[in-house]
């Protein structure tokens, strides 16, 4: 081989080798271009359902394994896989919250699974009123109906944790449950001669009971796989408020699958808040018509208080004069036996007094006795010595 054509083998080796190097490049940035457009295109659309034959229901373990992923990708492509280090990726950004968050999946299905597990998990680990209440927190956005919510209320006054956990699970299963054809006794109308056989008035009320629940287990089941996947979006959405959770379900079903349920779901919450306000505006007319009768006692009892307040009032003015009477008569009183004490007091001296000018009289009288008695001795003997001395004698009686 001649230089030259050594020459030119070299230089189109190196034209190769860029040839080569752009071609990687080039498909290098398509990939990147690809991956950005399917994840905007996953936010807008939502992941797969995952309804189909043989999708998966978790994540492969090994790292740079590719999972199915059946969608139709930007520009129409269909997309038969992705790898696991795309979904990783964009569930980056919206893990899901401490309870009820975790890993990237596959589909919509395996969500629910997922979040089937989480939720038995959290209701396992808790007991009681804190059971009870978890259970409400999932249940109460669910509800579609005034009635359905007034259950759900009732239970959870009642403590009945296992009525809320059935009625949970049981709207999980639904959604996980493949469709089929409604049930036909769900569908047709009861009439009288479905209850005319019964013996009694107890039998009829089980057979409409009967009735009733195939009704409400028909409902709970989608009839098509659009009403499955609009059932997955309700129950996923509407399962916490929490905003890291909700963030979640917007990738798990789009955008727009999220903004139609949440539409959805407004009027119903509209309905139930207005049916609360009829049942507020009835119980207020009865409230009223109660107050009437028992403002007309409030009155009467009023009335009646403030008689016998003012009786009280007179009472006690009449109390406290009579106190105060009774207190002047007190302080008389005490005046008078102090003046009764004081004249006792000079009595008992006048009378001291009178006991000792009474025995000094006493002595006095003695003395003047005895000396009447010695001048009429002394005037019988000077009688007796006239007589002697006149010679005398002495007149007999």
């Amino acid at each position: 081989m001649t230089l030259f054509g050594k020459v030119l083998l070299v230089f189109n080796l190196l034209a190769a080798g860029g040839f080569v190097y752009l071609a990687t490049q080039d498909w290098r940035g398509r990939q990147t271009i690809n991956a950005t457009g399917l994840r905007y295109e996953l936010l807008v659309r939502g992941l797969p359902f995952g309804g189909e034959q043989g999708a998966p229901t978790a994540m492969p373990a090994d790292a740079d394994a590719e999972v199915p992923f059946r969608i139709e990708g930007p520009g129409g492509v269909p997309i038969q896989s992705v790898s696991k280090k795309l979904l990783d990726g964009y569930f980056q950004a919206a893990p899901g919250g401490e309870m009820l968050g975790g890993p990237a999946v596959p589909n919509q299905l395996a969500e629910v699974r997922r979040v089937k597990a989480k939720v038995e998990d959290a209701i396992a680990k808790s007991e009681g009123a804190e059971q009870v209440r978890l259970l409400k927190d999932f249940l109460i956005y669910q509800v579609e109906t005034f009635e359905e919510r007034v259950e759900v209320m009732a239970l959870a006054d009642a403590g009945n944790a296992e009525a809320l956990k059935a009625k949970l699970l049981a709207r999980i299963d639904a959604a996980l449950e493949t469709p089929k054809a409604a049930d036909p006794a769900a569908t047709t109308k009861l009439q009288d001669k479905d209850i005319e056989d019964a013996a009694s008035d107890e039998e009829r009320v089980k057979l409409i009971e009967a009735k009733q629940t195939k009704i409400a287990e028909s409902r709970s089941v989608p009839l098509d796989e659009g009403e499955r996947r609009v059932r997955v979006a309700h129950l996923l959405v509407h399962l916490s408020p929490d905003p890291a959770w909700q963030k979640r379900v917007m990738v798990v079903v789009g955008l727009r699958r999220y903004v139609s349920t949440v539409a959805a779901q407004a009027p119903r919450f509209l309905a139930m808040s207005e049916r609360v306000g009829l049942l507020l505006l009835s119980d207020q007319s009865s409230f009223l018509d109660q107050v009437g009768g028992l403002e007309q006692l409030a009155r009467e009892g009023t009335d009646r208080t403030n008689r016998q307040d003012r009786l009280r009032r007179q009472w006690v003015e009449q109390a406290t004069k009579e106190a105060d009477l009774v207190a002047q008569r007190q302080t008389q009183f005490d005046d008078l036996v102090k003046q009764l004490t004081k004249i006792k007091s000079e009595v008992d001296a006048m009378l001291v007094r009178q006991t000792g000018i009474e025995t000094g009289l006493f002595e006095i009288q003695r003395e003047v006795a005895l000396t009447l008695d010695d001048v009429f001795r002394l005037e019988a003997e000077l009688a007796e010595r006239e007589r002697k001395l006149m010679g005398t004698t002495p007149p007999k009686n």
